[in-house]
């Protein structure tokens, strides 16, 4: 009696193992394709961000991150790259960035515990954009940053300037 009690017991945990399993892959998944969507929101600022710094026009800084035609499809692959399919991909609760929730192409698999064979795992992940920098003014072609903290100044117009979207934002995923 108490073999086949340890036996059933060995096997619920190997059964609650493949579940947790599988579903860490979904949550995985959920986590790369919201800060995919979120950096791709992002990286389509880049062109209206250096306009903006070139010509002075600070003002529009602040309305620049949208979300855009390709985010969620930007989701899509890096869920797919991890074994998931998203089934939903929305812009983030009143904030720069992406909800994802994907379900994942893998199943729990073989077990003893009946129904579990065809079980699929779902995760949800929210990632978001912040800012990194304040403006605080303008000198000429020079435009004044505080960016974590650091005062910067940084010169648009200037041969070789590069402009590096992560120097400017963060993105991460939201608790």
């Amino acid at each position: 009696m108490a073999v086949a009690a340890l036996l059933l017991l060995a096997v619920a945990f190997f059964a609650v193992g493949q579940a947790s399993a599988v579903r860490g892959d979904a949550q995985t998944a959920a986590d790369a394709a919201a800060l995919a969507a979120a950096r791709s929101e992002r990286d389509g600022v880049q062109d209206a961000l250096l306009k903006a710094l070139t010509s002075g026009n600070l003002a529009q800084l602040g309305t620049l991150l949208q979300p855009g035609a390709n985010d969620c499809a930007a989701a899509g692959q890096y869920a797919a790259d991890n074994r998931a399919s998203v089934t939903r991909c929305d812009p983030a609760n009143g904030e720069p960035g992406y909800t994802v929730k994907v379900i994942s192409l893998d199943t729990v698999g073989g077990s003893p515990v009946q129904g579990t064979q065809s079980m699929h795992a779902t995760a949800t992940a929210t990632a978001v954009i912040e800012p990194r920098c304040t403006v605080q003014g303008k000198n000429g072609n020079s435009i004044r940053l505080t960016c974590d903290g650091n005062d910067i100044s940084i010169d648009p117009t200037a041969a070789g300037f590069h402009l590096d979207l992560a120097d400017f934002f963060t993105v991460h995923l939201s608790t």
